[in-house]
């Protein structure tokens, strides 16, 4: 099995240069035949995982357990999606200006962009760790830039700025662990995850608990939990759609999948750093469902809403338990799902309304009545409405959370979720229900998305019920994933 993760790792780059190299009428497919081979690969190397429990190549420096496997499997599946929503979205009339080089950049961009997720959730080097996730940094702030307008390229420095910044604090970290643990390990090596683990116990309490505290800070800012979201509102709204999807839908998970292997390695031993982290995760839900009370700007309310539902998913991860962690990793399947459906369906009518202001819209779902659907399954999912992938993932958390009795964030998780439902349902009957209240939403221009946007949106959606109906269908690789 080991040439699958080298695989999935070849694919994207491969198909990186050849979209370069491609003419214009022959990059859309192969856009799509990457990001479709590697989601083969990576359905594979789940089943496998499940019956070989980890893959390992190159000397363990890249390891799949079950972690990995379901990280790896969502990426491929919204960079999927993502590529069949681009075909139409690319030749959209705001884009057609775009010079051609720009647009060759943005699906090469993209596939580098995978492959970096990819290597971010499947190496067992620490150090590398670290530097896959400042690669997923700085491929993705070149694509929030895409526009090369005034307010993207202030959303991709602020990005690139905020992020550089405070992944700095886990590179300290992961130095300040080899230093400790090199003298402990001899001839092994002391960079693998997996060496680590067996010596996390030998070193200076101060130490270990700086080294933990270190990495939390740099992967907390990376995933925008509270205090450390200033960067998302901006990147999210102004990126083009795609990338709000992706970037909402996968990219600030990966360093919730960090930080779950930091807790997995220090809260053993510190089971305060659960409590610290469950207390970020709950105030991240209530401070970002509270900004995105306020907005006007459908993007912006969305951003928000991303910063307070990875509340769910820290919150979970700080409970310590198996449950937490199951709870916290199907949480980051619907968000994944339901984000990316609400951005797709949001953006492409900020695209055709040409505004993304709330009040200036209205009645939009008489004239895209297949994207106001999509929009209302996001928002109800999002909301955790039964039968919703969202209910089953909240309901998890929340269990987990009473089993760690954890109270005060029970209270506040119910809470927040019933807000959630509150201003996302506004938002959708502001834009959707009555009349136009603006002359851009009673523009004739405006009309349903192409069938390549709706058959992305499809798939979302089909993602959200599978997730809400029948979460058991998942079962065998997160009862693995849940055990890091």
């Amino acid at each position: 099995m080991e040439w699958l993760p080298i695989s999935l790792l070849a694919v994207p780059v491969l198909f990186a240069g050849l979209v370069w190299i491609a003419r214009r009428e022959a990059r859309p497919f192969l856009f799509l035949l990457g990001t479709g081979v590697a989601l083969i690969l990576a359905i594979y190397q789940a089943w496998a995982v499940t019956q070989v429990k980890v893959i390992t190549c190159l000397r363990e420096e890249i390891l799949v357990d079950g972690l990995s496997a379901f990280m790896s499997l969502l990426i491929a599946i919204l960079s999927f999606v993502c590529a069949i929503y681009s075909t139409a979205y690319l030749t959209l009339p705001h884009l057609k200006e775009a010079p051609e080089e720009r647009l060759r950049m943005f699906q090469a961009l993209f596939l580098i962009l995978e492959f970096t997720l990819f290597w971010t959730v499947m190496t067992n080097n620490i150090v590398f760790l670290w530097v896959a996730l400042e690669a997923t940094t700085l491929a993705s702030a070149l694509l929030v830039s895409f526009y090369w307008n005034r307010r993207a390229l202030e959303a991709g420095y602020k990005y690139l700025l905020l992020l550089t910044v405070g992944i700095t604090s886990a590179l300290f970290g992961c130095v300040l662990f080899y230093a400790a643990a090199a003298p402990h390990l001899g001839d092994e090596p002391a960079l693998l995850i997996t060496n680590l683990k067996t010596v996390v116990d030998k070193l200076p309490e101060h130490i270990a608990l700086i080294v933990a505290v270190l990495l939390l800070i740099g992967f907390g800012t990376k995933a925008g939990l509270a205090p450390f979201h200033p960067w998302i509102p901006d990147a999210h709204a102004e990126a083009p759609t795609v990338m709000s999807a992706i970037l909402s839908g996968i990219i600030i998970k990966v360093p919730l999948y960090a930080i779950l292997r930091v807790m997995s390695l220090f809260a053993p031993r510190f089971p305060e750093l659960g409590s610290l982290l469950m207390g970020i995760g709950v105030f991240s839900m209530l401070l970002g469902s509270l900004l995105a009370l306020l907005q006007d700007d459908l993007k912006r309310l969305l951003a928000y809403s991303s910063a307070a539902q990875i509340g769910y998913v820290a919150a979970g991860i700080g409970a310590v338990s198996y449950l937490g962690y199951y709870g916290a990793l199907l949480h980051i399947a619907h968000h994944a799902f339901t984000k990316a459906l609400l951005f797709m369906a949001g953006g492409i009518v900020a695209a055709m309304a040409n505004t993304r202001n709330i009040p200036s819209l209205g009645g939009i779902a008489r004239k895209m009545p297949a994207t106001s659907i999509f929009f209302l399954i996001g928002a109800l999912s999002l909301g955790g409405v039964p039968l919703f992938s969202g209910f089953i993932s909240k309901l998890t958390v929340i269990l987990a959370l009473t089993q760690a009795r954890a109270w005060v964030s029970v209270t506040i998780a119910v809470g927040v979720s019933l807000l959630t439902l509150a201003y996302i349902l506004r938002a959708f009957q502001r834009v959707f229900w009555g009349e136009p209240r603006s002359p851009e939403a009673a523009s004739e221009d405006i009309k349903e998305a192409p069938l390549p946007m709706l058959l992305a949106m499809a798939l979302l959606a089909l993602g959200i019920f599978a997730v809400g109906l029948a979460p058991q269908l998942f079962d065998p690789i997160l009862d693995l994933a849940a055990k890091p």
